[in-house]
């Protein structure tokens, strides 16, 4: 039997197991160590998690060191609202059922067509792909995805804005071969550095390592000053600040000129509460600014820091991060990422904590509108709408 015969019956067993249609699956073949004369082949097959791979994704995002933007239960976020937005959470497996990676889409609905964007409400996430995988079988992995979302979004989207997965420990501004290869176009950012995060490797203990030994004597006689003025910063694990950091979450944003809704806020504690820490900076009893965090196995994420107009002359926010710094350290996280940073200011406020850039590789593509008008043209005259992937 050659290898030709052995892939046609690995594959009719697998499409007869799943009871799928052909045309519905992406199947690649990678070829790996040899067994008695022929080389090991592995099926793939990309789709769209379901609820019940929820448990397994998040094992996945634990295990191979992903973001925390990249866990399943942000699909509960998206579609707050299922109107405007739906999630779309792509996996990629072999026949054992075993994830070789997963790659979450937040999908933007429009009143004719969509558009696609990977994991705006965070600063890192994209692809993320098993480990021990060779980097000729991660780029098959990745080719799988792009070629599904090809196949299946682009007669009916505009465009879709992807984010590599970041790797806190490179600082890597070129651009994928790959992606280029697809027709993704980067979004070159090398002139200003921006947008980018900004990432603390954090050291214990904080007193030598981080207070002592990376921040400025400028920095730490402020913060001394601050505190005898009788701020101080307590963790609210009973959330019971919550309401007034909505509101100044709320205040706050509106100074950039953005909108937040208290309801969204609301869904992400009550998602995500047991991955929450709040700080918050009291003086005279009365909130005046906050530090919210979510958590990883391995980082914390510096998700939103309010404040109150009243905190601007006592460092606005600055005791807040700095007490979630210190104790993230002391739990022994291993990094402290500090989110979307989109100016130079903000770059300088993040780095007086030691934070050190890495841009944000983003691309974008355009999907073809002849393409998606005839699509949309012939919906429409089959009275069918627009076009879904099941879910299994």
């Amino acid at each position: 039997m050659g290898c030709l015969d052995i892939f046609n019956n690995a594959l009719k067993k697998y499409v007869s197991k799943k009871d799928y249609l052909y045309d519905e699956l992406k199947k690649t073949v990678i070829e790996g160590s040899y067994l008695n004369g022929y080389p090991e082949i592995f099926l793939m097959n990309v789709r769209i998690a379901s609820e019940k791979d929820r448990e397994k994704w998040n094992q996945f995002v634990d295990r191979e060191g992903g973001s925390f933007f990249q866990y399943f239960d942000w699909k509960y976020i998206y579609e707050f609202n299922t109107s405007k937005h739906r999630f779309i959470p792509l996996v990629i497996e072999n026949t054992s059922s075993e994830m070789l990676g997963i790659f979450p889409i937040e999908e933007n609905l429009h009143l004719f067509y969509g558009s696609l964007s990977s994991l705006p409400f965070g600063a890192s996430g994209g692809f993320l792909i098993k480990n021990d995988l060779t980097e000729q079988e991660k780029e098959t992995v990745i080719q799988s995805f792009l070629e599904f979302i090809d196949a299946n979004y682009s007669g009916s989207h505009s465009y879709i804005i992807l984010r590599e997965h970041l790797s806190f420990s490179e600082k890597n501004l070129t651009p994928s071969r790959l992606l280029t290869e697809y027709g993704y176009s980067w979004e070159d950012n090398t002139a200003t550095g921006l947008p980018c995060t900004h990432v603390l490797k954090l050291e214990s203990p904080f007193e030598e390592k981080i207070w002592e030994g990376l921040w400025s004597k400028k920095l730490r006689k402020r913060i001394r000053h601050t505190k005898k003025t009788g701020a101080e910063v307590i963790i609210d694990e009973k959330f019971a600040y919550i309401d007034d950091f909505y509101a100044m979450q709320i205040e706050t944003v509106k100074k950039f000129g953005f909108v937040e809704q208290k309801e969204i806020l609301e869904q992400i504690i009550r998602i995500f509460r047991d991955k929450i820490k709040v700080f918050v900076c009291l003086r005279d009893k009365k909130p005046i600014s906050v530090a919210l965090c979510y958590y990883t196995a391995t980082t914390a994420f510096l998700a939103m820091a309010p404040y109150h107009p009243e905190s601007e002359d006592y460092l606005t926010n600055t005791l807040p991060i700095c007490a979630s710094i210190r104790s993230a350290c002391d739990k022994g996280y291993h990094y402290y990422e500090m989110g979307f940073t989109t100016t130079a200011d903000l770059a300088f406020h993040k780095e007086k904590f030691g934070g050190k850039p890495i841009p944000l590789m983003i691309y974008r593509k355009k999907f073809s509108l002849a393409k998606m008008l005839t699509n949309l043209a012939f919906s429409a005259v089959k009275g069918v709408g627009r076009k879904y992937i099941r879910t299994r």
